[in-house]
């Protein structure tokens, strides 16, 4: 199981939506998978890096000209 979480638009992360990803991470491992967070903001990232748990998820950054994998349905 792979969960890919966007967060490109989430410029801040209080206790309860680090909880949220920590928890799902948690989750998905359990079911032998992993969780990628998809372009986080500079202070989402930093969050997880102070609480250590940075190393729950993988972090991907978009190629070049990638758009979001439902931009061609919303604009249909």
């Amino acid at each position: 199981m792979q969960l890919t979480i966007d967060a490109a638009n989430l410029r801040y992360a209080d206790s309860a939506s680090m909880t949220t990803l920590v928890m799902a991470a948690m989750k998905v491992r359990t079911l032998a998978g992993s969780v990628t967070l998809l372009d986080p903001q500079p202070p989402v990232a930093r969050m997880l890096d102070l609480l250590c748990v940075d190393e729950m998820f993988s972090i991907r950054r978009r190629a070049a000209g990638e758009t979001h994998p439902d931009a061609s349905a919303a604009s249909g």
